[in-house]
């Protein structure tokens, strides 16, 4: 879907005078369907959506993109526009969650705290587990400033919605800010079960281990940055520096008749030549260097030796 949805936006900034409704709407659905967050783009093509072929739109397509465009408008501090999308909302759903959740995050984005506060909390006086504004309530403490307020939310928020996976990265940010790379180091095993081919995840996991440090925690995040690194099909840079800080790190006495023990003295020398090879190819300019640092490192020159 990600590549369908680059055709159709290589379409429309390829084309001359009005855009037309076809490719502006299925790149606006394309845009729903993958959470995608490029909100400049979605708030300039949904404007031209809504400014020239509402009555094109059947009923719930046209307020969807009127909640999309609005949300995006907001994100890009683009207020008066935001302003006069959400009053075409609170007409056609007066006195709905719908509208008051879009009201909310109008405040927010203008700085009123207390008016957004207020409509949060009386979403969730007539639906106390509201989703929506469950996470705004956590996202507004944030803003706030009350950093434990926001976790102690969040982690509310997870008891009842816990395949949230964003909420998850979030959770999981807030924990390395605060330094604790245990919880955080649990989060990233909830977002490896809810995602297993994210690679991203084994990577952020294993910087977590490796930062805790311990030779048990380097050995395990060496097996996911390996991991990672097979999912990437060898593209992955933070996965090859991974592993070879790792093994810098390791100490124990590993027997080459062990076919484990093996591996694990080949992988070093191997990641240098992979992440070598990606320098000389995308940028030639610091392969030197990188050739330096890579022969200093012990885990490279006795595994050369």
């Amino acid at each position: 879907m990600e590549t369908e949805l680059e055709a159709v936006e290589k379409k429309l900034r390829s084309h001359k005078g009005l855009l037309p409704f076809r490719d502006l709407e299925e790149y606006l659905r394309l845009a729903r369907d993958l959470n995608i967050r490029d909100s400049q783009t979605v708030a300039r093509y949904g404007s031209v959506m809504l400014r020239n072929y509402k009555n094109q739109l059947n009923e719930d397509d046209l307020w969807l993109i009127h909640e999309q465009v609005a949300v995006a408008a907001l994100d890009c501090a683009a207020l008066p526009f935001a302003s006069s999308v959400l009053k075409a909302v609170a007409k056609k759903f007066p006195d709905s969650n719908r509208s008051k959740k879009l009201q909310g995050m109008y405040f927010e984005a203008s700085g009123d705290f207390d008016k957004a506060l207020r409509i949060y909390q009386h979403i969730l006086k007539g639906d106390p587990v509201n989703e929506f504004a469950l996470k705004r309530l956590a996202a507004l403490e944030r803003s706030r400033g009350n950093f434990t307020q926001y976790m102690d939310l969040l982690k509310k928020y997870l008891e009842l919605y816990c395949n949230d996976e964003r909420a998850w990265e979030e959770l999981a940010d807030a924990y390395l800010e605060a330094f604790n790379y245990r919880q955080a180091a649990f989060c990233f095993e909830e977002l490896l079960m809810l995602s297993p081919g994210n690679s991203n995840y084994y990577v952020r996991y294993a910087d977590t281990l490796y930062t805790l440090g311990g030779s048990l925690n380097y050995k395990t995040a060496r097996a996911y940055y390996s991991r990672a690194l097979e999912m990437t099909a060898g593209g992955s840079l933070r996965a090859l520096y991974g592993i070879l800080a790792c093994s810098s790190n390791m100490t124990e006495k590993v027997s080459v008749q062990d076919a484990h023990s093996r591996a694990a003295i080949e992988l070093p020398p191997t990641a240098a030549r992979t992440l070598l090879n990606l320098y000389k190819q995308n940028a030639p300019d610091k392969a030197a260097a990188v050739s330096a640092m890579l022969e200093a490192m012990p885990c490279v020159a006795q595994n050369n030796s």
